[in-house]
């Protein structure tokens, strides 16, 4: 048998059974291992555990009954056992999912948005011939025809488990407070230890004895524990995952989960609940979660927060753009600390152009060797860069490919500036369709995700919203922060205020506001700044 890594410690287990655990795993690269299986020592019946494919899912159905279902189907491919309770009782869920962890068996909930036929079916398909019922004799025949022809075992602990009394307290309160929602609810963790040892060895001898299974190993299951979930994340532990709690389902926000995921290095991830978004946006997560990288200020997410930025040009020839550098560092810093934002340094990788040029774009770029050491320079001084590029005929995406080699590099962002777009490739001059932007932004989060990076930052100046037709349909995934900058009506100038009421209504949901600032700033800047909304950045170049 193939012994856990003793990074993994599977907590939620006894002792006696952590021996028990063996290899089954996601891979990364997204291939699959052998199922893993065991035996039920009275009928040899199958006992197998499934490998969620990918390596990350996402369980996010708001239904609790739904949402069991997904998790037995995920998690395990054959039991002879199954636990079964109504989805309509907080304990009841509690002390199910605790049951399932304890005997290794699947969590499934009656009266909710999944039919007793569809329980049944998922008994069938597991090969499930005996089912826990919980709650006395009369539970056990109110579950009538959702346990199909297996047999029924009823499974009334003597007293409610710690798991069960927190979550029908929450519920409780919930029922007396008609602000909250009791989907909102935080509830104890659903273990196995929550139940009575006497209670589960009492359990454990009217059912199957599945003799050594071996379960899921390295794989972690990501929950914020709220009401309605505990079916799900119980059928998780009865696989053998390892629970890590996510506070808000964010783990880029959380320095304790980041710490955890990159000491464990889980070769797979499962989310449970809708916090976590896709499996392509817990992906990114765990990746750079796992990568180790960080923003200068050690996080993983720009904002909240505000981010101050002085423009600079590498000059063609310099011959030390490192020390040129070092000069716009120094100028970020006190524009930083004037405009009250961490400094940010704004780095001119292309202009535009008169002629066509030899690739006949309309746009000079300058040449990778000469920003690169800018680039480092600004970097090494904790400061973030964002890479300013000049549109010309073609698409805004299409200088990312010559630029990766820096946008693969923490803290580094791109600016673009949809108004100097000329006409071809179905824009006309000064817009963007929004599908254009939407390339930019999703490619920025395909580099962020392969290279395990923390959230990227895309800056687009306007000076009218109308420069991004449909820029309200602009999707905007967790890898990418996107910063409308309302632009100023001249150098040194402050954004008028036409265009900063343009720019900022009817933003794309989960963006931010830039805004220009003039070259005389008050002593207290406030003054002249807008409150509403919040400003993200603050243009000062």
């Amino acid at each position: 048998m193939v012994i856990r890594n003793a990074r993994f410690v599977p907590h939620h287990r006894p002792a006696s059974a952590a021996a028990l655990l063996a290899a089954t795993a996601l891979v990364l690269a997204g291939c699959t291992v052998p199922t893993a299986e065991g035996d039920d020592g009275r009928t040899g019946e199958n006992f197998q555990v499934r490998e969620p494919s990918g390596p990350t899912l996402v369980l996010d159905s708001s239904d609790p009954a739904e949402l069991a279902l997904t998790a037995s189907q995920a998690f395990f491919h054959a039991s002879p056992v199954a636990v079964l309770a109504s989805a309509d009782d907080a304990g009841d869920r509690s002390t199910a999912a605790a049951t399932g962890a304890a005997v290794n068996a699947p969590v499934l909930l009656t009266d909710g948005g999944v039919s007793g036929a569809n329980i049944v079916a998922e008994l069938d398909r597991l090969g499930a011939d005996t089912v826990v019922v919980i709650g006395d004799e009369q539970a056990a025949a109110e579950a009538g025809a959702a346990t199909g022809d297996a047999e029924v075992v009823p499974f009334d602990p003597g007293a409610l488990s710690a798991a069960a009394e927190a979550a029908a307290s929450a519920r409780g309160a919930d029922d007396r407070d008609e602000r909250k929602k009791p989907s909102a609810a935080k509830v104890e963790m659903p273990t196995a230890d929550r139940l009575d040892q006497a209670d589960v060895d009492s359990l454990r001898a009217e059912i199957p004895d599945v003799t050594d299974p071996q379960l899921l190993q390295e794989i972690l299951v990501a929950v914020d524990p709220k009401l309605g979930q505990e079916a799900a994340i119980g059928t998780a532990l009865a696989a053998g995952a390892v629970p890590v709690e996510v506070p808000g389902g964010n783990i880029a926000t959380s320095p304790e989960t980041v710490e955890t995921i990159r000491t464990l290095k889980p070769l797979g991830v499962v989310g449970i609940g809708d916090g976590f978004g896709t499996a392509d946006d817990l992906g990114w997560q765990v990746a750079v979660a796992t990568s180790g990288q960080t923003l200068p200020n050690g996080a993983l997410r720009l904002f909240p927060g505000r981010y101050v930025s002085t423009s600079y040009t590498v000059p063609a020839g310099v011959a030390d753009p490192a020390a040129a550098a070092a000069q716009a560092v120094d100028a970020a810093a006190l524009n930083g600390d004037l405009l009250d934002g961490a400094p940010l340094v704004t780095l001119v990788a292309s202009v535009r152009s008169s002629a066509p040029g030899d690739d006949g774009d309309y746009v000079d770029e300058q040449p990778l060797e000469l920003i690169t050491p800018a680039v480092d320079a600004i970097r090494e001084a904790g400061q973030l860069v964002l890479l300013d590029i000049a549109p010309g005929d073609q698409p805004l995406a299409a200088q990312l490919d010559d630029l990766e080699p820096l946008l693969t590099k923490p803290g580094v962002g791109l600016s673009v500036h949809p108004e100097f777009r000329m006409a071809g490739n179905g824009a006309e001059t000064g817009t963007v369709p929004v599908a254009e932007l939407q390339a930019v932004v999703d490619r920025l989060a395909k580099i962020a995700t392969e290279h395990g990076l923390p959230q990227v930052m895309l800056e687009v100046h306007q000076s009218t919203a109308a420069s991004v037709v449909d820029r309200a349909n602009l999707t905007i995934p967790p890898q990418v922060a996107v910063v409308f900058t309302a632009a100023a009506p001249g150098v040194g100038q402050a954004t008028a205020d036409g265009v900063w009421a343009d720019v900022a209504g009817d933003l794309p949901p989960q963006t931010f506001l830039g805004w220009s600032a003039p070259s005389d700033v008050p002593a207290d800047p406030t003054t002249i700044m807008p409150t509403e909304p919040l400003l993200g950045l603050v243009s000062a170049g």
